[in-house]
């Protein structure tokens, strides 16, 4: 196992990695991005197509993911303004994550396909959501604030945080299972009854997969292609009925509370570690 790469990334947070700085950036992280998704609300408030409950049309669905433009705002200025960092210095040599991104999302769509192929239960059939015409329609839209969402998620976790931890400790126990362990539990939601903690398991999972990519090849390249994949196929795809199906094509009618669902987290598991072993096949890494 080799993480030498991770030194393209690790290098650029080197000269400001005092924990202090690190410490102070994520609470200014936190603080800015609550007081700029303040600002965003009361900004959204006043578009009259923007009613109803949050995620459950495409409009209100496209702002609740062009909301994480609040974190990414305030991870820049805290990179500016404690590090002295660009957010390109987070990503890694473009062309080298341009060409991970391409290999590692032509993995996912084969894992998707077998995951969509999956059986489904009794009463979980899959059901059309809205008209392909008006799917295509917003399709664009979609994948621009999609990308926005993953962007600034792996930006944060596995570039900004993961770098700085790197920079500071050797123990990839720390860079990799701290930011990890962040990740998971601010997916925490109590509304999934029992089965929370298998998401958070789950989300847990991907983040430490998606960091050990990004260590094995010094780009956020891999980590997007699948968090892309990902979040395409259960947002944009097949999503759960509910609040956050407003941008689905079809949706399944599951109550997420449901113990039933359990095997299918462990399948879901299986195949994010066949996405890894995929990315590092196709990545030779």
């Amino acid at each position: 196992m080799s993480y030498r790469p991770h030194n393209i990334l690790v290098d650029r947070a080197a000269a400001r990695s005092e924990a202090w700085r690190l410490l102070l950036g994520m609470v200014l992280i936190a603080v800015l991005s609550l007081a700029f998704m303040g600002a965003w609300i009361l900004v959204q408030g006043q578009f009259a197509a923007t009613s109803g409950p949050l995620g459950s049309t495409p409009p209100r669905m496209a702002l609740l993911l062009a909301a994480f433009l609040c974190p990414f705002l305030a991870l820049t200025i805290v990179l500016r303004l404690l590090h002295k960092r660009g957010v390109l210095s987070l990503v890694g040599p473009a062309g080298q994550t341009l060409s991970d991104f391409i290999r590692v999302l032509g993995v996912m769509v084969v894992v998707v396909i077998v995951a969509l192929l999956w059986p489904t239960p009794e009463g979980m059939e899959v059901q059309r959501n809205m008209s392909t015409a008006r799917w295509l329609s917003w399709l664009p839209v979609a994948v621009v604030v999609l990308f926005i969402q993953i962007g600034t998620e792996e930006l944060i976790f596995r570039g900004y945080l993961q770098s700085q931890l790197a920079a500071r400790f050797r123990s990839p126990l720390v860079w990799i299972v701290l930011p990890s362990l962040m990740f998971a539990l601010l997916h925490l939601d109590p509304a999934q009854g029992g089965n929370q903690w298998m998401v958070v398991g789950l989300t847990g999972l991907f983040a430490v997969l998606a960091a050990d990519l990004t260590a094995r090849t010094g780009t956020l390249g891999a980590a997007l292609a699948i968090h892309f994949a990902n979040n395409f196929s259960s947002l944009l795809l097949v999503g759960a009925a509910g609040p956050m199906s407003g941008l689905a094509l079809f949706v399944i009618p599951i109550d997420i509370t449901d113990p039933a669902l359990r095997p299918y987290y462990a399948v879901e598991a299986g195949l994010m570690i066949l996405a890894w072993l995929g990315a590092r096949i196709v990545l030779r890494r």
